[in-house]
């Protein structure tokens, strides 16, 4: 004799199956939230002065050397809201990223300094808007350091600092 009816195994089995795919469907949540990052990347806005954030979400890295290099590399994407404009110049490239000691230390290419017709900010906002973008995203960092084919900008660079002091031994 079977002490359960027909009615009660089919509650019973659909519960269990609700259960289930509930459960599943939290898990895969869960995991799927631990594996990515919300941000805001900042970019000027078109209609206004300053600076605004745009919300996006990048995959979780294995270093933060790659968190930070994955953000960048999302604001040089540029922005997915028509109210804002790009920060880079055309064919600027992200040549290598370090973090060491509470710093992220980015190396970009020489088109980062020719801005086009459609970037409104100047090199100097160009830089505000990528320090406050990581900053703002790695609370860990306590700076953020730019340079250009390896130089930093508005420095003399090595190779003219070391051909002065050749010529004048």
């Amino acid at each position: 004799m079977s002490s359960f009816s027909g009615a009660q195994k089919n509650i019973l089995a659909s519960s269990g199956a609700f259960f289930l795919l509930f459960f599943g469907a939290l898990a895969f949540f869960l995991w799927e939230g631990r594996a990515r990052i919300n941000c805001l990347i900042f970019f000027p806005e078109s209609a206004q002065e300053g600076l605004t954030g745009e919300p996006r979400r990048i995959h979780r890295q294995d270093s933060p050397e790659r968190n930070v290099e994955l953000l960048v590399r999302e604001m040089m994407l540029g922005p997915m809201d028509i109210r804002h404009t790009n920060v880079f110049p055309q064919g600027t490239r992200l040549r290598s990223v370090f973090v060491r000691d509470a710093a992220a230390y980015l190396d970009f290419s020489p088109e980062i300094l020719f801005p086009d017709n459609q970037i409104r900010l100047s090199f100097e906002e160009l830089m505000a808007a990528i320090r406050r973008t990581v900053l703002f995203n790695f609370r860990e960092l306590s700076g953020v350091v730019v340079t250009v084919n390896g130089q930093l900008p508005g420095t003399p660079s090595f190779q003219a600092a070391w051909a002065s002091n050749e010529r004048s031994e």
